[in-house]
């Protein structure tokens, strides 16, 4: 029943298309329920969330095909996912609901395709993964995997609408990830990836066969303060400007991304051993004042 109010509140009455956005939210919703893309999903205006539900749903199937299943399978399945989602862009539309919703999106707001070209760019690095060895080469795939598509959901929601809230928006993505590089570290060695620069472990004298084989040092304790330093210093930096129209959605994301660092922090040694995840009351009070914002939707 929301799901039909989000889509009369965005115009959008074709019966197919309605369909198309229903799968949308409703994939969204099952892989990603409680985490942040589902609760902002949520705190968008109702006639912007179909469209975000497309581009995060598109997204997430990406995500899958490169992230999860057996390892030998995963290149098969990403360069079929990435010739069928060019091809859905060529044709003007697809019989796959998410890609047919994908298209409609990226046509009504005027998207450019080079956003999908760079978090695909992104993704095969993942796939054909080598060690980032300094923080610009770790910020630069960020901006790729996560950069991007961050700015085109909130282009659909109308909290960006000028190049420089963009700008922000892509600034902010590059701490996101890194937040999530740190709640992930466990699972991430189990797929053979570091993501921590090696500069990184350099500074600290941290050896990267010890992080991979998640042999505990107290090195690592300040590499990963060090780590979580950067993505709270950018956050404190972020709060002292006027980033008005944007302020209410940076503000849940820095809470949000705060919340994600404590745990981190707090984890010690186990943060390589299991993923780590605040309470999700917790995580859900940082998106609330904005949920309540756009009730009755």
């Amino acid at each position: 029943m929301l799901v039909r109010r989000w889509l009369d509140a965005a115009g959008i009455t074709d019966p197919v298309l309605r369909h198309c956005y229903t799968v949308c939210v409703r994939e969204l919703a099952g892989a990603d329920g409680g985490t942040a893309r589902w609760q902002g999903l949520r705190s968008a205006p109702a006639r912007a969330r179909p469209h975000a539900a497309a581009l995060l749903a598109h997204g997430c199937r990406a995500d899958l095909c490169v992230d999860s299943g057996p390892v030998e399978d995963r290149q098969r399945r990403f360069t079929q996912f990435v010739e069928t989602t060019w091809a859905a862009f060529a044709a003007g539309g697809s019989q796959d609901p998410v890609l047919q919703a994908t298209v409609h999106t990226y046509r009504t707001f005027d998207m450019p395709l080079s956003v999908v070209e760079d978090m695909f760019s992104a993704m095969q690095r993942d796939l054909d993964f080598r060690d980032f060895t300094t923080f610009d080469e770790l910020r630069q795939w960020c901006m790729q995997m996560t950069g991007g598509p961050m700015a085109m959901v909130h282009r659909a929601t109308g909290a960006v609408t000028e190049p420089a809230s963009e700008l922000l928006v892509r600034e902010l993505s590059v701490f996101a990830q890194l937040t999530d590089v740190l709640r992930d570290l466990s699972e991430d060695l189990d797929d053979g990836r570091l993501y921590l620069p090696l500069e990184d472990l350099d500074r600290f004298r941290v050896r990267a066969e010890d992080l991979k084989a998640k042999r505990w040092t107290p090195a690592m304790a300040d590499l990963i303060a060090f780590e979580a330093e950067r993505v709270t210093g950018h956050l404190r930096m972020a709060a002292e400007v006027d980033h008005a129209p944007v302020n209410a959605l940076l503000h849940a994301y820095r809470e949000y991304m705060a919340l994600i660092t404590a745990a981190v922090l707090a984890a010690g040694q186990d943060v390589l051993h299991r993923p780590v995840q605040p309470p999700l009351g917790t995580l859900l009070n940082v998106w609330r004042p904005r949920m309540r914002a756009v009730i009755p939707c």
